[in-house]
């Protein structure tokens, strides 16, 4: 489990973004990961007559608004209380929260969701209960010594990272936040393995903007980057506070359980959230260590977190298609599983490719609109990650594929492999590209990724990555060429500052969409379908009136007036 995940890691997403996976996001950056997990957790669809899985779905939903909402403005708001260096400093912070939140919590949340959820499902609420009281002290076996070691460590790491042992400071905060972290996340394992969403939606709309808001709140007052871990420390304790209290008389009766069955079953959880580690942070430690420069590694930080909110395009096709792929497979063969998988693969390509391209062919504007002139030199590193986002979107969906065939064993290689290359590369590149080394080892990453996806699929059933490309080629020229146009325009003959470029770029994205989605016949409603199922019923509304608008009428489903919700 990781608090500040830069970047969402698609091809990895059976390891931190395991089925089993608790609600609780990290202190970083990943909840709509954790939501992800939340819709396809087979604990849940096994036991479906306990566990209200469209209500759930709906909390997850709000939780996901407060995360990009939340997060939006955090990263707006830091580069702007501290410098570049400082937001350096704080991301190498995130990593070592990392670390030792990966390290310490040794996959229990997830083993205590899958066995208390298996226990629940079983009528057996008092094994349930032993289950919470072995995993809880497990944790505090581990993550208690660990967070002992981590302080007395402090002053080395502080020599060895940051320079100087005045730093020490930066990182007890940060250790204690983590291994409260630690706490407050298995309380959410719990809540998850009992179906209880709405107590999961509390922790978060709690921990989120207090957190958040709090750290920044203290860096302004005068802390400087300590304020943000001093957030993140007291941001967990008082979500932890609140755990306790929503936890109590949850199950009252309790029978011990042996800590194996739980050791055993995360530990291959354990070495997969290892390996998502790597993936997360070893380019910016390959960064700060090549560079030595906290500036760049600041400025790389703030680059892919925000890119990674263009996850909200693939992240609910992605957790609506693993249970249907897996039910098809298992009664259907492998052909049903590439016809949904089509499906849910045009989606992603009509709508991911042009939206990252845009973003991209505007990046400068982007930049300076949202992050201030600071970011004013990384347009280069940014439109490539923003390109290359369908690579991402795609091996997500592969990597997704792959678990509902049962080709388990094939993920972890794949991720070794994709992570080799990215590190390989940005440690060859850093030197001479700087962060434009990291954003193409990233986009290596995930296109390697997406590849070794597809090699291993080939073997079970056809998988359609190219289904609908033609169309999205037509809809990413016909969309980021007038955008590129009119930012032109704007910049060089208007000379109209960014906040004012951007609600007119907008403006012509929308216009520039809808015509060509229009006049091509890009969309019909089985594209919509998917997603339509994937998000609350209380969304369906929503989802017609984007239907009227993107589809034509000839090409609409005779009998509905709209995308239905499958059952």
């Amino acid at each position: 489990m990781d608090w500040h995940k830069p970047h969402v890691r698609s091809h990895d997403s059976w390891s931190w973004r395991d089925p089993v996976n608790i609600s609780l996001p990290t202190l970083g950056d990943n909840i709509q990961e954790q939501a992800y997990a939340v819709r396809v957790s087979p604990s849940l669809a096994e036991t479906a007559t306990i566990f209200n899985v469209p209500r759930g779905t709906a909390y997850i939903t709000i939780q996901q608004v407060v995360f990009y909402v939340t997060s939006f403005l955090y990263y707006v708001l830091l580069v702007r209380i501290l410098n570049l260096s400082q937001v350096g400093e704080v991301s190498l912070l995130a990593a070592a929260s990392s670390i030792f939140t990966t390290l310490t919590q040794l996959a229990l949340p997830a083993a205590a969701t899958r066995f208390i959820s298996s226990r629940i499902g079983n009528n057996d609420p008092t094994s349930a209960s032993g289950i919470a009281a072995t995993s809880l002290r497990l944790l505090l076996a581990i993550a208690g010594p660990g967070l002992v070691i981590a302080i007395l460590a402090s002053p080395l790491i502080g020599t060895t990272v940051f320079k100087t042992p005045d730093s020490s400071n930066l990182l007890i905060a940060t250790f204690t936040a983590s291994f409260l972290f630690d706490l407050t996340a298995l309380y959410g394992a719990f809540f998850l393995g009992l179906g209880l969403y709405v107590d999961i939606l509390y922790q978060n709309i709690l921990f989120f903007p207090l957190s958040r808001g709090l750290g920044l709140a203290l860096a302004y007052k005068g802390l400087g980057p300590l304020g943000i871990p001093l957030g993140w420390a007291i941001g967990s304790l008082a979500t932890l506070l609140l755990s306790l209290y929503l936890w109590k008389g949850k199950l009252s009766h309790s029978r011990r359980y042996p800590s194996r069955p739980l050791l055993v079953f995360g530990l291959p959880l354990f070495a997969s959230a290892l390996v998502t580690l790597v993936q997360g942070w070893g380019d910016i430690a390959l960064l700060q260590g090549i560079l030595g420069q906290f500036g760049n590694t600041g400025a790389y930080y703030i680059l892919v977190s925000s890119v990674s909110f263009l996850s909200i395009l693939w992240i609910p096709v992605a957790g609506a298609l693993y249970p249907a792929l897996s039910s098809s497979f298992t009664r259907e063969g492998a052909t049903a599983v590439s016809a949904r998988l089509a499906v849910a693969t045009r989606l992603i390509n009509l709508t991911v490719l042009p939206t990252g391209v845009t973003l991209a062919a505007i990046a400068p504007t982007a930049l300076e609109a949202v992050f201030g002139s600071s970011l004013a030199n990384q347009a280069v590193p940014f439109a490539i990650l923003a390109t290359t986002l369908i690579f991402t979107a795609q091996s997500l969906l592969l990597i997704t594929t792959l678990q509902s065939v049962s080709r388990t064993r094939h993920i972890l290689g794949i991720s070794l492999a994709a992570t080799i290359v990215d590190l390989v590369t940005v440690g060859l590149g850093a030197s001479i590209l700087g962060t434009t080394a990291g954003a193409i080892g990233r986009a290596l990453l995930a296109f390697t990724t997406m590849l070794l996806a597809w090699f291993s699929l080939r073997r079970v059933l056809y998988a359609p990555v190219a289904q609908g490309l033609s169309k999205a080629l037509a809809l990413t020229v016909l969309t980021a060429l007038p955008l590129l146009t009119v930012d032109s325009l704007l910049t060089v003959d208007f000379r109209l500052v960014p906040l004012i470029r951007v609600p007119m770029l907008l403006g012509v994205f929308v216009a520039c969409f809808l015509a060509t989605s229009r006049g091509f016949n890009v969309f019909n409603e089985d594209d919509l379908d998917l997603l339509n199922n994937a998000l609350p019923k209380s969304f369906s509304p929503l989802l017609r009136r984007i239907t009227h608008l993107l589809v034509q009428k000839t090409r609409r489903k005779p009998s509905e007036s709209g995308p239905t919700r499958q059952q």
